[in-house]
């Protein structure tokens, strides 16, 4: 029951705050100079005022403010986040269509934050003030003040424009029809500079963490009774 009540109390909590960012996203947009019509008009070319008009009638543009905020928040209580203009398609199938990208680029990148960024920190904790843990915390130290918009556009050059290792973009090759295994590194093989560029700053953060923890417990009283009791590090 304790656990019933603090999620039904998380979920209440939630309710303000996600109404807060509907509110805000509708108002910012129409803050913004233009409106969406003219930005269509001019992707179009024929930026004509009966081609804008138009459009406005089109999209609600052309009603009062309140009646498109009531409009839009009825929408995003069915669940209807609008048609895509520019790719011909409602938002939501494009969401859909991108999820398993997504998170597929998500979860590798975690996961390799994750073990690699343990375990480099473990390596830096059991070799303190060592040659070893001035490099990983270098490396570690640099890693977390790159930009990951930066890492992967120098990666695109370098590895996809210079050496021609990696393709520069996409889920897979356009075309390839690969089944099987090959699809699977196709597939890896795009997955290799944007899993990389996000994972860099995330492995450090861990290695970092990692590190410090481990010191932590090399003091504590426990591991001096073990050592003392003949116990040895890898043991």
């Amino acid at each position: 029951m304790r656990l019933a009540r603090f999620l039904g109390y998380r979920l209440l909590l939630a309710i303000p705050v996600v109404l807060g960012i509907v509110v805000l996203n509708f108002f910012l947009i129409h803050l913004a100079p233009g409106d969406a019509a003219s930005v269509l008009a001019g992707e179009s070319g024929a930026a004509s005022p009966e081609y804008m008009e138009q459009l406005r009638h089109k999209f609600g543009l052309d009603q009062p403010l309140a009646t498109q905020f009531g409009v839009y928040l009825l929408n995003m209580l069915h669940l209807d986040l609008g048609y895509s203009f520019r790719n011909d398609s409602p938002v939501g199938s494009l969401i859909v269509d991108r999820l398993w990208p997504t998170g597929l680029l998500m979860l590798t990148a975690f996961a390799a934050a994750l073990v690699i960024g343990t375990l480099l920190g473990l390596v830096a904790a059991t070799g303190r003030n060592a040659w070893r843990d001035a490099i990983i915390s270098l490396v570690s130290l640099v890693a977390y003040a790159t930009p990951g918009f930066w890492l992967g556009l120098m990666m695109i050059v370098v590895f996809a424009i210079r050496l021609g290792w990696l393709p520069t973009s996409g889920y897979d090759t356009v075309g390839a029809d690969n089944e099987g295994w090959d699809e699977v590194w196709d597939v890896g093989r795009h997955l290799v500079m944007p899993a990389v560029a996000l994972a860099l700053f995330y492995l450090a953060v861990y290695a970092r963490v990692m590190r410090a923890s481990v010191l932590e417990q090399v003091g504590m009283d426990y591991v001096t009774t073990a050592r003392a009791k003949g116990q040895t590090e890898r043991g």
